[in-house]
């Protein structure tokens, strides 16, 4: 159990925000191509975190939700979904939402127990979107889940919330800054969701996360980005990456905007 005086590690939920295109290119699919087909499709949306404070976590659906291969924009994180367009407004209401759920919840913790989230930590952004579209009214109905795993207790802050900038020197900022472009360009993005840290006085080195045991060999403290606006709660998506195997042995955690430090 942990210390009831301390403070708890708080996640907050994604709001969905589907763009009119989204709506636009439903219609033509539903009419051009699935028709009567039910079986899901997979989607794609996107995510940033560097808007200003006090705006919500969204999860942004595109008309290019429907490739797979489109590009995600600039500085922004694709989080892969999953869609069930029903043909029947009643079809719609009476799907068993739970078991949906439930069966996408089971996929990232496989994929984490496995270690394939490690080697591809996409799959732990993922989400639910259960649709209906009256094509002869134009009204649309929808239902956005975004699963994430429950942590058996809660976890415990043992320091508050601090800046980046509170906690690295400016040398050190920059170092990370540059260190995280380049593994970017390395790896062909614009944007990682999730990524390995570690520094000193005078080197900051930022890694994948399936480098994981290498890349913290002989340290006992450990940094993960988690790239929270909220200064009292991480994303949702950062619960699952906190169930990884290379968490298993994490006991506390200080927040920190930007990092989250690790102490056994």
């Amino acid at each position: 159990m942990g210390d009831p005086g301390l403070s708890k590690l708080q996640f907050a939920p994604f709001n969905s925000a589907l763009d009119v295109g989204f709506w636009h290119e439903l219609t033509q699919k539903k009419l051009n191509e699935y028709r009567l087909d039910e079986t899901p499709k997979d989607i794609k949306g996107y995510y940033y975190n560097g808007d200003s404070a006090g705006l919500p976590t969204r999860l942004t659906l595109e008309f290019s939700a429907f490739d797979m291969s489109a590009p995600t924009p600039a500085r922004c994180c694709p989080a892969m979904g999953t869609l069930y367009n029903t043909n029947t407004l009643e079809a719609f209401k009476t799907a068993d939402k739970k078991l949906l759920l439930e069966q996408s919840a089971n996929e990232i913790w496989e994929a984490i127990k496995s270690g394939a989230a490690l080697e591809n930590p996409l799959l732990l952004n993922k989400f639910l979107l259960l649709t209906f579209a009256d094509l002869k009214k134009y009204h649309f109905y929808y239902w956005f889940c975004c699963p994430a795993l429950c942590l058996p207790e809660s976890i415990p802050l043992i320091q508050g919330p601090v800046g980046l900038d509170q906690r690295l020197s400016p040398k050190q900022m920059q170092a990370l800054e540059r260190a995280y472009d380049d593994l970017c360009q390395a790896e062909g993005v614009t944007a990682l969701p999730y990524f390995l840290v570690k520094y000193d006085d005078s080197t900051v080195q930022v890694s994948l996360l399936k480098h994981y045991s290498d890349f913290f060999q002989g340290q006992r403290t450990k940094d993960r980005y988690c790239g929270s606006r909220i200064d009292q709660a991480f994303c949702n998506l950062e619960s699952s990456l906190l169930h990884s195997p290379a968490d298993s042995q994490q006991d506390c955690f200080k927040a920190t905007k930007g990092l989250v430090e690790c102490s056994k």
